[in-house]
């Protein structure tokens, strides 16, 4: 009889039980996967309108078709134009003469029957002083 020491493996009820804990945080993954890589988009449409330089003298109107068209390049399908200019908030912070410009929603993806994902999204850019009037 050989020795505890010697012996290497695995059994097949240990291969199954890590095959079904490894598919189901693949699952897992997969299903969490599109809605961070939405909010990397939203990120990047968000941080494109920062960038811009125009951007402080932008009224709502501007700033919303500013983000669609960037949503349209990255393919973000949640929203259009009067939907994004829903959940967009333009404002000045209080007592100063800096732009506010808040992108906040949900979104909600299905995961197994009636349970949902739900991943709550707020994007918050300032921008300095405002040398236009809206």
């Amino acid at each position: 009889m050989q020795s505890i020491r010697r012996q290497l493996g695995i059994t097949l009820s240990g291969l199954i039980i890590g095959l079904i804990v490894i598919g189901g945080v693949a699952v897992i993954l997969m299903k969490l996967w599109p809605l961070y890589n939405e909010k990397l988009k939203a990120d990047q449409a968000m941080a494109y309108l920062e960038a811009s330089p125009t951007a402080p003298s932008m009224g709502k109107a501007d700033i919303v078709r500013t983000l669609m068209r960037q949503f349209d390049i990255s393919d973000i399908d949640h929203f259009d134009t009067p939907g994004l200019a829903k959940v967009v908030t333009v404002g000045r912070k209080k007592g100063t003469s800096i732009k506010v410009v808040i992108l906040e929603y949900e979104i909600r993806t299905s995961f197994f029957g009636n349970l949902d994902l739900i991943m709550n999204y707020r994007n918050v850019k300032e921008f300095g002083p405002v040398k236009a009037e809206e």
